[in-house]
């Protein structure tokens, strides 16, 4: 291909990837699109050397100022849509950007027209990465900075852009086959250059934090509408979006798919109930403390402060509310947040709705029931908690004689709490085929007349059970996760997993959560189309935390882990240099004395350099040899070895039924085993004992101790096939 026609092909790859990029963010009215779309092919055609019988602009008189024209008028377009259509200048900006590009591609005849082009591709280009933050701007991205490498280069190749004599002669030289063309010599080169470019662009990117752009934000309230997280809670209003699966959060764990199989990620709390929605009575918030570094101490606690922490890193997708969303209940969260704070009832709160992807993490320790205040017969609840949390509309007579049924069997409030919750959870069916319209009374409605609903049928009837009894509890609304991403290990939170629960309040263990609806059965099964979402959904997942929400402290860390490495290099050579430097100021003076008694010193000088490059060469093949075949190596491997044979143990006995869960140690999980099958008792002890000596106990296993573990492992094997 001659030079002049890659150029112009560059130019057109580079416009029509930035169109592709702005085309893809949804932000260019399909009109626009096609125009602008339809003149790339007419002069990608073009530039192909195909003859076209009618173009556009060959219509366009030379005489005529027609691009000047244009151009005006839509500038004038552009003050419209910002002042009437769209109202935004990011929108009003890109529309106008496109519209520019559409008009230079109708003129694209001059050198001075080509550097138009490539302004408008950067600008294009720029925008898209302001409008997006999907995993698809990464190949967007290659392609345009692989045209910009092929663009700038083929520019500079093809002429002076001061001469527009020469522009004129390299027009008319399109058919001559004398001139310069390219090879594939310079077509690897060149790519090899933009490869080089590509890699210079991550390092730069991986020193420069990512910094937010307030020209170019979207304005506020653009995000997910959600519902069941206002200051009023219509009966009905979350099974509206039981069906919807737009994706709202993703919720990573740090102990990974061994921690709980069920996640409730808490919302807002309501504590007042008029028969027909719940309310807040307490509107005022308070900021939280921050421990710097973008930590907040939300002074929490549940009752039991031995119960285990659950760490939780949450991407939370921009949503129309300003609720915080965690697993209760939070001690800590960590992020880049405007500003965090709490309400009366543990609910956590932004200043405002954001329009952008949310990163944070959260420290939260689940409340559980003290043992004794099981068998407590009484309860002695705080002023403020029973004037707050036992409030009651009219009850019917009904309602009155269904909860002394349920209860008659019960001496203590925790018997009351679970007789309720056993009731609701096997008395009625759950279905989103509800129609609360019409009703009057839809908790009435539920309990004695249809027997089905969903979540917030359920926790309004235990909560009002409840309180009737005198137990003060309230309703929780929130999402519960149960859809697990196995590729990138963390739960995928949709709309459909908007839920409603309750919390019951005990003296000593504080708000305990209880579910009284039912589960449905979901599909065991993961169809094909299933895994690729997760697949796709896991890419975006690490799109965004590496790339997009890469900060300040995120680069410190990177830098520290760089040092970190480098210090332990340089650590290495500088003992191997020490020993190498040693070795040498031994052996030199013996032979300086050889070389002097020698008649040949030529040929004595020779066999010294000879002789130092052999002692090199047999250093750094004993010192591989050591690292290969020392005690440290030989160890190692043994440690490994034994390893081996205690995960085979462990697969052997899950095999068997004897699961060995995280919590347990090695010894724990023997003595269980021992206890339910004695006849594989002994081997069981033995490997165990094998594997702590030889893992942790700091010194090679003999090979005869090894063979024994092997031979053990057989026989267990039998044993659990028999």
């Amino acid at each position: 291909m001659p030079f002049e026609q890659a150029f112009r092909v560059s130019a057109l790859f580079l416009a029509a990837s930035a169109l592709t990029g702005l085309v893809l963010t949804g932000s260019v009215p399909m009109w626009l699109a096609s125009v602008t779309g339809g003149l790339l092919v007419l002069s990608f055609v073009s530039a192909w050397g195909i003859s076209i019988p009618w173009t556009p602009w060959s219509r366009i008189p030379t005489h005529l100022r027609v691009p000047d024209y244009l151009l005006i008028g839509t500038f004038l377009l552009f003050l419209l849509d910002l002042a009437a259509i769209s109202r935004e200048l990011l929108s009003a900006g890109i529309h106008f950007l496109v519209a520019l590009m559409a008009i230079k591609l109708l003129t694209l005849t001059d050198r001075k027209d080509f550097r138009h082009l490539y302004a408008i591709s950067l600008m294009a280009v720029l925008a898209s990465a302001a409008l997006t933050t999907e995993v698809w701007y990464i190949p967007i991205f290659v392609l345009y900075l692989l045209g910009a490498v092929w663009t700038l280069l083929l520019y500079h190749l093809t002429g002076d852009a001061a001469a527009p004599e020469a522009e004129v002669q390299a027009e008319a030289r399109i058919a001559n086959d004398s001139r310069p063309r390219l090879t594939s010599r310079f077509f690897w080169l060149t790519n090899g250059i933009a490869l080089a470019t590509f890699a210079l662009a991550l390092v730069m990117f991986f020193l420069l934090p990512r910094i937010g752009a307030g020209l170019l934000q979207k304005s506020r309230g653009e995000g997910l509408r959600t519902t069941g997280f206002s200051d009023r809670v219509d009966l009905g209003t979350i099974g509206s979006v039981k069906q919807d699966p737009q994706i709202v959060m993703r919720v990573q764990l740090t102990e990974g798919r061994s921690g709980p199989d069920r996640l409730y990620l808490r919302g807002l709390a309501y504590d007042r109930y008029n028969g027909r929605s719940w309310m807040t009575s307490h509107m005022r918030r308070r900021n939280l403390t921050t421990l710097g570094e973008g930590t907040y101490v939300t002074n929490s606690r549940a009752g039991d402060d031995s119960a285990r922490l659950i760490y939780q890193d949450i991407l939370l997708e921009p949503l129309d509310t300003a609720v915080l969303f965690a697993v209760p209940f939070p001690e800590s969260i960590t992020g880049d947040l405007p500003g965090l704070q709490s309400d009366g009832m543990a609910g956590l709160f932004l200043p405002f709705p954001t329009s952008s992807r949310i990163r944070y993490s959260v420290a939260s320790r689940p409340a559980s029931i003290v043992e004794s205040e099981k068998l407590g017969v009484a309860s002695d609840y705080p002023r403020a908690v029973a004037e707050r949390y036992l409030q009651l509309p009219e009850l019917s007579q009904r309602l009155a004689s269904l909860v002394e049924q349920v209860t008659r069997q019960t001496s203590t409030p925790y018997e009351q709490v679970i007789a309720v919750h056993h009731h609701l959870l096997t008395s009625y069916r759950y279905s989103l085929d509800v129609d609360n319209a019409s009703s009057l009374h839809p908790l009435e409605d539920f309990l004695f007349v249809r027997k089905t609903g969903y979540c917030e049928h359920y926790a309004t009837a235990m909560v009002m059970m409840l309180r009737a009894v005198g137990i003060p509890a309230r309703l929780v609304t929130g999402f519960l996760a149960t859809e697990w991403n196995e590729f990138g290990g963390y739960f995928t939170v949709r709309q459909r997993d908007a839920h409603a629960w309750v919390e019951v309040f005990f003296p000593r263990s504080g708000w305990v959560t209880f579910d009284p609806t039912p589960t449905t059965e979901a599909a065991s099964t993961v169809s094909f189309w299933d895994s690729v979402s997760h697949v796709n959904e896991s890419l975006r997942l690490y799109w965004d935390r590496v790339f997009v929400h890469y900060s300040a402290r995120d680069q410190v860390a990177v830098l520290q882990g760089i040092k970190e490495s480098g210090d332990a290099v340089t650590e290495r050579t500088a003992r191997w240099l020490a020993a190498l430097k040693a070795t040498i100021a031994g052996v030199i003076p013996a032979i300086g004395v050889w070389v002097e008694s020698s008649a040949e010193a030529g040929r004595g000088l020779l066999l010294m350099f000879a002789g130092v490059g052999s002692c090199l060469v047999v250093m750094i093949v004993a010192a591989k040899w050591r690292r290969s075949h020392g005690p440290q190596r030989r160890a190692h491997r043994h440690q490994v070895r034994i390893a081996s044979f205690y995960r085979r143990m462990v697969k052997v006995l899950a095999a068997k039924g004897f699961n060995k869960p995280p919590s347990l140690t090695p010894s724990e999980f023997c003595r269980t085993v021992q206890k339910e099958w004695s006849e594989a008792g002994r081997m069981i002890s033995v490997l165990t004992d094998l594997y702590h000596r030889g893992r942790f106990g700091g010194q090679a296993l003999t090979a005869d101790e090894l063979s024994e573990a092997e031979r053990l492992l057989r026989e267990l094997s039998r044993a659990a096939r028999h």
